[in-house]
Formats: C-alpha cells, structure tokens, sequence
C-alpha cells in the first residue's frame, strides 16, 4: 500500500510537470496579440519621416490596419530627421520583443549608409525584416517651357544644349538623386543636379512650377496632382508598364531606355533579434491587410503600389540595393 501511494505521487508530479511545460511550450509559441496584450503595452511604430506626407499616410494606414487584425494598439511616432536616419537608429538600439517596429524607406536603409557613412546603424545587421509594404513610382517632369513630352526627346535636347538644363531633387543622397545620377550616366542625359535638402520636395515643386527649376525627378504621389492640370509635364516613368496614377506619361521602355526601372519603397522592420514567431505573424497580417481593394485603392490613389514581400526577400532587395546604389555613388563627381 505504502509503495502503491509513492507512485501515485511521483505520477501526479510527473503529470504536472508535462502540463508547466506544455503550458510554457504554449506561451512561446502564442501569436503576437497575445503577448503584447498580455503585457498592456501599445506598439509604436516609428515613421522617421514628418507627418502629412506620403510616408506618414502609409504609416498610419499599417499601423491601423494591423492594431485591427492583431487586436493590439499600434501607435504611430514620428521622428523625423537625417533622412529618415534619426528615427531608424533609435528603432535599431530597441529591444526585440516587438514593441517597436519601423517604417523603413529605400532612401534610408539602402542610400543614407551609402552617401552619409555613419547614419547610426547596419542596415544588414541592425533590423529584422518583416515585409516590404508599397513602391513609390518615381516620374521625370519639367516646366512646359522645356521642349520635351518624352525621355528621348529629353535626352536630345540636353545633348543639343548642354549644361543648360538642372534637375532638382529632395535632397543629395536621395533615391531620386542617385537615380538622376544613374540617368546622366547611363542614359547620356546632360544635367546638372540641384539638391533641395531640409526645403524638401515642397520647395522644388513650387519652383518647378514656376520654372525657376525646368526639370526635377519627383515621387508619382507628389507630382500626379501638377501633371494631371497641367502645371507640369511628366515625360517618363522608369517603369515596366505606366503609372495608373498618370496613365498617358510614357514608360522609359517606350524611349528605348528599357533596363532602367526604378523606384522608392517603404518596408516595415523591426530590431534584430526578433522572435521568427513575431516576424512571421506580422508577415502574415501585412500580407491580408496589402490584399485589400480599399488599401490598394487608396495606395493607387497616393502613386504606390502595393508590393508585400516575405521576410527573405526584403532582406535580398535591402543587399541589391545597397550594392546597386554603392556603385552609382562611386561614379558621382565629387564637388
């Protein structure tokens, strides 16, 4: 009888052993809305950018539709500064525990390290990459003084007249710089680049507009309004097909520049070291939410493009990027 009770003791603690470690088993494996509502914390998602633009639109446009589906509050924070570079470095030196994710930008992962050097962090080493979000089309424009409806006829009129055009940009080190740069050396298109900096692309459309600057590459989402009355003229989009957001501005293709295909986008990530479970669930809901007619629709309406990725891929489009841009830079004349 003695000997019966012992096992019945050993078994009742062998069984309440397995179930603490199921339980545990359990809890690691739990979706993200459910530790983060365990923990009563919101998640922030840092936008290294002002709020109003394109890049604040598409943050809080994911940080709604994610709090909706993961059942958790999402709070966007902007921080912006250097290019994106202030709020991305503050998201890098954060824990992994998936309480702080960020709104990554082409210009500032893939371009800032390239052209700044030391921006605060390792794009490859410093983020986990959860999903790209949107692409942001970029088009050539100019004043409707300059003689020029399409890339070919811009590029012969610059051979014609040299040194007498400039194209303005946000600022040195953009996407629409480097891709500028890209242009002048590749495609043989003389002109000179008139970076706008801290001024942004507010200042240099306005000036486009009056045609103190002739010509400017400038994101789709900023430029569509001005070109659909008039006030600009897009004469190309380096893209494989046109933008729906400007339909009748050519291609790049259709002027014979068929392997130049560029375009910023927007990714969102989070510190290094996240779980894989957090990574992957976070993929999973971007990818319902980027499948969605009403977000699709309203990104169109904005010049994006909705363009979700797995984790492995953003990570290789980050590499591509840096290594692409890495060597344009290295043929861009130092003043």
């Amino acid at each position: 009888m003695k000997n019966k009770g012992v096992n019945r003791l050993i078994t009742a603690r062998l069984m309440a052993v397995t179930l603490s470690i199921g339980a545990m088993a359990l809890s690691a494996a739990a979706p993200v809305q459910a530790q983060d509502a365990a923990s009563g914390r919101p998640v922030r998602l840092v936008i290294p950018f002002a709020a109003g633009g394109s890049a604040d639109m598409l943050g809080r446009l994911v940080a709604e539709g994610l709090s909706k589906a993961l059942g958790v509050t999402i709070t966007p924070e902007n921080k912006p500064g250097a290019t994106g570079a202030i709020g991305a470095a503050e998201v890098a030196r954060a824990k992994p525990d998936g309480h702080t994710l960020l709104l990554g930008f082409d210009g500032t992962i893939a371009i800032a390290p390239v052209i700044q050097g030391n921006v605060g962090f390792d794009p490859i080493k410093d983020f986990s990459p959860i999903a790209r979000l949107a692409d942001v089309g970029l088009v050539v424009a100019v004043h409707p003084s300059v003689p020029a409806r399409n890339m070919r006829q811009l590029i012969d009129w610059t051979r014609s007249n040299p040194g007498k055009l400039s194209f303005a940009s946000p600022g040195p080190g953009s996407t629409a710089h480097l891709a500028g740069e890209q242009l002048r050396l590749e495609a043989g298109l003389d002109w000179l680049h008139v970076p706008y900096g801290a001024s942004g692309s507010g200042k240099f459309v306005n000036d486009l507009i009056g045609g103190s600057v002739p010509a400017a590459l400038i994101s789709i989402a900023v430029a569509a309004p001005y070109i659909r009355d008039g006030r600009i003229v897009g004469v190309g989009v380096p893209s494989a097909a046109p933008n729906p957001a400007i339909p009748e501005v050519p291609t790049f293709g259709q002027s014979g520049l068929e392997r130049f295909n560029v375009s910023s986008w927007f990714a969102l990530l989070g510190p290094a070291g996240m779980a894989p479970s957090q990574v992957d669930r976070l993929n999973a809901e971007v990818q319902k939410l980027l499948a969605s007619p009403p977000v699709i629709e309203r990104l169109t309406k904005a010049g994006m493009d909705a363009t979700p990725s797995s984790p492995a891929a953003l990570a290789e489009r980050i590499a591509s990027d840096l290594d692409k841009w890495r060597k344009v830079a290295s043929r861009i004349p130092k003043n």
